[in-house]
């Protein structure tokens, strides 16, 4: 509650050029409840039936954790994690993954009124675990982090702690004091913070004093790597991206002093600063390359107000959002009008959904959920998940809203929707933070690529300059050194080019002599798609 690897999963089956979609969004389905859901909720295929399931937990009125197919808005499962009649409340965004290795995916819920970290079993809603805790609003990360070959899972602590759980059985495998005038309420980020081989961690603090830091830990052995001091309580986590490309993680993070924060990783050093215009910043930051010229720029809410900002901090568009509502819980990053841009799509307190050109900032289209409910009160602290949810081609926003107050929470209600978003590229906006790392980046540099498998996962890709006249560079993440075959198609479903047995990083494609036009390409691992994008030719 508010107390105070890019994957590139593009809609590929269809080669077809649409035009942009101008039409405003149609709501597909929506599912009541009994109270409001914070943070964000967190979709995958969690019955193994090929099709999403999205899961979110409510808050006190209805202290439920639900699972629902996401193709029509039924109910997959439902557990109330307070049976006994106690107002539960949890409002922590969930986590899904295979964490005790047994090639079946669970739900993670850590929960704050009621002291526990939950594991349930996709398929079916059980509990499999339930790891005592003293409470949490920060949301759960996931990783080997002391190269076990299992899974642990590490979230903060009111308190001032942080906790490390092991996946296989919900046993405690640390706790450390951070700052025990403080509660941790930001996601630990999980970073390799100086290209060691070894997983690093970062929180920030809601200390009760304004002596607030982020503070960096090495993962195996939780030491304490550098503390950076901001002075100002932080509530969500850190956004990674290599955005001066020195082969090191910046991490940006937003403080209530409505300062924005990017500190060098491997030392703990200021890169730049950012003043906001809205009052506070609340809301995580969300890092993607949104203008196509193959640098990474960064996305966050200040307020009321939606800025974007180039890689070295300088202002390129901001957006004011109407009625000066707020959005606590940030965007998400997809190409949702078949642009071949990014756009930025985000739920605010007043009940509206808002997608924003990512190159510009321009309106897209507005929303206004809060009046299809029919009640004023209605808005979302809540952040959208954006992926194809029902195999039609074309993209899907789901959100969940409601009115939530304490202590009187009898009246509080809450709706999950899902509407459609567009016929986009993507890709996938699947959870909290983008991934199970929560690192809110689709910039990952190559040495924190997200790769827990024995097989590649999707591909940490740019393509630059996008239009282009003469030529065009492909960079992608490779970190095992794998062999890649790039397959390039012109809008007639033609190969107009084929380069086998790559293992470098970087493709440049000389591209003067083509026509004009939208091109498409795949980037493949023994057969399977691992990347794929599209780009603009323009002679």
């Amino acid at each position: 509650m508010k107390k105070a690897i890019i994957i590139i999963t593009v809609s590929f089956s269809s080669f077809l050029i649409s035009k942009v979609n101008a039409q405003s969004p149609s709501i597909k389905w929506w599912y009541d409840t009994n109270d409001a859901s914070f943070g964000q909720s967190a979709t995958d295929d969690i019955d193994s039936d090929g099709k999403f399931e999205v899961v979110f937990g409510c808050y006190r009125n209805d202290s439920s954790v639900y699972a629902l197919n996401a193709e029509d808005g039924s109910l997959l499962w439902k557990y109330n994690t307070y049976p006994n009649g106690a107002e539960g409340c949890n409002d922590v965004a969930p986590i899904i993954y295979d964490v005790d290795n047994d090639d079946s995916l669970e739900v993670i819920v850590a929960s704050s009124c009621n002291p526990k970290t939950f594991c349930f079993n996709g398929r079916t809603g059980s509990i499999k675990w339930q790891c005592n805790t003293r409470g949490s609003d920060s949301p759960p990360t996931i990783a080997d982090i002391d190269n076990d070959g299992k899974p642990e899972i590490i979230h903060g602590e009111f308190g001032g702690y942080v906790i490390c759980i092991n996946g296989e059985d919900g046993s405690i495998s640390w706790e450390i004091p951070v700052d025990l005038n403080s509660w941790i309420q930001t996601a630990p980020t999980i970073v390799d913070l100086d290209n060691n081989g070894q997983l690093d961690f970062v929180v920030g603090t809601w200390n009760f004093n304004h002596l607030d830091s982020v503070y960096a830990y090495r993962g195996d052995n939780h030491t304490l790597l550098w503390k950076y001091p901001i002075h100002d309580v932080m509530y969500h986590g850190t956004a990674v991206a290599d955005l001066d490309k020195d082969g090191y993680p910046e991490l940006v993070i937003g403080s209530y002093n409505d300062t924005l924060y990017c500190i060098n990783g491997e030392n703990g050093t200021t890169k730049w600063k950012y003043a906001g215009s809205g009052g506070y910043i609340g809301a995580p930051a969300s890092i993607a390359d949104i203008d196509g010229d193959g640098n990474c720029e960064v996305v966050f809410v200040s307020g009321y107000v939606v800025t974007a900002l180039s890689n070295n901090g300088i202002h390129k568009w901001h957006y004011n959002i109407p009625g000066n509502e707020g959005a606590f819980r940030g965007v998400a990053l997809a190409d949702i009008n078949n642009d071949a841009y990014l756009d930025v799509i985000f739920g605010t307190d007043g009940g509206k959904i808002i997608a924003l050109n990512g190159n510009n900032g321009t309106l897209i289209w507005l929303k206004d959920i809060a009046a299809h409910y029919g009640n004023p009160g209605f808005g979302f602290d809540n952040a959208p998940l954006v992926a194809d949810f029902n195999n039609d081609d074309s993209l899907e926003i789901f959100i969940v809203g409601g009115y939530s107050e304490y202590p009187a929470f009898q009246s509080n209600y809450g709706r999950a929707y899902m509407i459609t978003a567009g016929k986009g590229n993507g890709p996938d906006w699947l959870m909290f933070q983008h991934d199970i790392r929560r690192q809110s980046s689709l910039c990952e540099n190559a040495a924190n690529a997200i790769n827990e498998s024995n097989t590649p996962d999707a591909l940490s890709i740019q393509i630059f300059p996008n239009p282009s006249n003469t030529s065009i560079t492909i960079r992608f993440s490779n970190p095992k050194n794998e062999n890649y075959t790039l397959i390039i198609y012109n809008a007639m479903e033609q190969i107009v080019q084929k380069n086998e047995n790559i293992i470098s990083t970087e493709i440049k494609v000389e591209n003067r002599n083509w026509q004009s036009g939208l091109y498409f390409f795949q980037l493949q691992y023994k057969g399977i798609i691992i990347g794929q994008g599209k780009f603009i030719i323009k002679t």
